[in-house]
């Protein structure tokens, strides 16, 4: 094996610094027993750096960094970048078109039948 250090990107140091904190925040043992393992076991994986100075986690996460993907909660949605863009430009097309700051509130009031004037336009 070679004793050539890996380098960590800076995506593969913020991955293994996320993953690193969500297992000293959650119970370990469970987290090993989820994986059946021993927890001494899932202790080595982050601990025992191997010949390339990594330790198994790191080199896990690395390798997902070297072929393009990265880790993120489960609560989170993927939402494309055109998609993304389209809502930007959607988005920005809309703020644009108002003048002032009633321009932001005046359909609200309009659709109760309330006819008065909200009183941040300037005077004259």
């Amino acid at each position: 094996m070679s004793k050539v250090s890996t380098e960590l990107s800076a995506r593969a140091r913020n991955e293994v610094s996320r993953v690193l904190q969500a297992l000293a925040s959650s119970n370990q043992s469970q987290v090993a027993e989820q994986l059946g393992i021993d927890p001494s076991t899932l202790s080595r994986m982050k601990n025992d750096k191997k010949s390339n100075g990594l330790t198994e986690l790191e080199n896990c996460l690395v390798l997902l960094d070297v072929l393009g993907f990265k880790t993120v909660l489960k609560k989170y949605r993927m939402i494309s970048e055109e998609k993304l863009n389209a809502l930007f430009v959607m988005s920005k097309a809309w703020m644009e078109s108002k003048q002032t700051i009633d321009d932001l509130f005046q359909d609200d009031i309009e659709d109760f039948g309330i006819d008065i004037e909200l009183g941040y336009k300037e005077k004259a």
